[in-house]
């Protein structure tokens, strides 16, 4: 029977910052922290859209924390140096030559990248109270929520360090924003990302592919000819894909192969 548990995890000025623990009920699970879409302007931890996969992932063992994180924001929530590096990114990004809009590469991602990062580091740290595993947390994130995800993962030069990341990354309808910032160290990530998507065009992710094969990244791009960005959770949830297994059995083995990983390598020190 899962679990559900809330948390209070940061605060912005009087504004508390709320999680949601769904626990599976077995001893200290891995951790999935999810990442909801909207497009920085809305969604919600408590959202029924979040349930098809949360309870998925909770019935293959996992634990899942849905933290929300700020909406709606402008240049007056963020200091004066990090509107300087948000405006100078963005003008790198749009030299990409991206078709993803360029409100969904302004403030709005580095707060929620902000947000999910310190999400990230309490579960982390608060791993026993919330009888959960204290390995570092695996990532799933759709559409907005992928789109900070892989920012976490390669975040430009200017915010290394100053992210957390997750072991793990799976996004679902979302490229990696700062391409230039693909690197071979970087957390296993596999994107999902369907050819019918009319709002994020898959064409980002398809650039993405180029710039992770190019230097070797740990980066795995699919491009399922029929998914759409609205129901993409469905899609996979009920869409094979090749090998016979649904997408949604293949995104379990992904995080089990790499919680094992990261397991194996903080135990032994690394």
């Amino acid at each position: 029977m899962i679990k559900q548990t809330t948390f209070e995890y940061a605060r912005r000025g009087d504004t508390p910052l709320l999680l949601d623990l769904h626990h599976p009920g077995r001893d200290n699970p891995p951790l999935i922290l999810f990442g909801y879409g909207g497009g920085f302007t809305k969604g919600c931890r408590t959202s029924p859209a979040n349930d098809l996969l949360v309870h998925g992932l909770c019935d293959a063992g996992f634990a899942v924390a849905i933290p929300d994180y700020r909406l709606n924001t402008s240049a007056q929530d963020i200091d004066a140096e990090a509107l300087q590096q948000i405006t100078r990114l963005a003008k790198r990004v749009k030299r990409q030559g991206w078709l993803l809009k360029p409100r969904l590469y302004g403030v709005g991602l580095f707060t929620a990248c902000e947000d999910i990062s310190e999400a990230l580091r309490f579960c982390q740290v608060n791993a026993a109270r919330m009888g959960i595993s204290g390995n570092t947390p695996n990532m799933l994130g759709i559409s907005a929520g992928g789109l900070a995800g892989n920012t976490l993962c390669y975040p430009p030069g200017v915010w290394r360090g100053q992210f957390a990341q997750p072991a793990a990354m799976v996004s679902l309808a979302a490229p990696v924003v700062y391409g230039w910032r693909i690197a071979p160290n970087g957390p296993p990530t596999w994107i999902i990302h369907g050819k019918r998507d009319r709002i994020l065009p898959s064409h980002d992710s398809e650039v993405t592919r180029q710039q992770a094969h190019a230097v070797g990244a740990n980066i795995t791009v699919t491009i399922p000819p029929n998914a759409p960005h609205i129901g993409i959770d469905k899609y996979i949830t009920n869409t094979q894909a090749n090998g016979g297994n649904r997408y949604f059995e293949n995104i379990v083995t992904f995080f089990k192969t790499h919680t094992m990983e990261s397991s194996a390598t903080q135990s032994a020190g690394v």
